[in-house]
């Protein structure tokens, strides 16, 4: 059965750092982010159009904007307003897209209050020069510390990459690679720029 996502997209909402590939507004085609009446809204009626026996595969995802970096109130929610589509004979969960330095004790407490299933980190990278050189605010260091507390915490972990970055070379997307490899993400997105 393949997976699916019922997707919202928060453009560029609480990320601190405005990096050299990046402009959710553009990238999303939205420029405000979704209320929980939206949320609502999408989720009943992806729930009319997505069959009973897909919805195990289906989780409803957050994605552009850095989720665990919006205020904790818009985070609440958000999280409230999905949670319940969640469940019996709703969604299995909701993933999340994050920065790597986005993520603590404190947040991974926050979010084991809800259905949250999957979180995605943004790494981009794991070479510290292209993370620099891209504006990116955060280290490689950062991304692997963030994936292993994920995981410690029994969510399902995702790593983003870009390959083709400012300063990148065929190395250094190898090296990237092999680093991702090495947090034993379940999923993996690469984004070539």
């Amino acid at each position: 059965m393949k997976h699916s996502n019922v997707a919202f997209f928060i453009p560029h909402l609480g990320c601190p750092h405005q990096c050299s590939f990046c402009n959710q507004k553009s990238i999303s085609g939205q420029s405000m982010p979704p209320s929980p009446e939206e949320i609502a809204d999408t989720c009943r009626q992806a729930l009319r159009e997505i069959p009973a026996e897909r919805r195990a595969d289906t989780e409803i995802a957050f994605f552009g904007g850095s989720f665990t970096a919006v205020s904790r109130e818009y985070q609440q929610r958000l999280l409230e307003a999905a949670a319940s589509f969640c469940g019996d004979g709703g969604f299995s969960g909701i993933r999340i897209s994050t920065r790597p330095d986005g993520i603590s004790r404190e947040i991974l407490d926050f979010l084991k209050k809800y259905p949250v299933s999957a979180i995605e980190l943004g790494a981009q990278s794991m070479d510290n020069e292209v993370l620099r050189l891209n504006g990116r605010g955060h280290t490689a260091e950062q991304t692997a510390k963030a994936s292993a507390l994920i995981q410690s915490y029994g969510f399902s972990l995702g790593l983003q990459m870009m390959t083709g970055l400012y300063g990148d070379s065929k190395e250094s997307t190898y090296e990237t690679a092999e680093k991702i490899i090495s947090c034993r993400p379940d999923t993996v997105r690469i984004y070539p720029t």
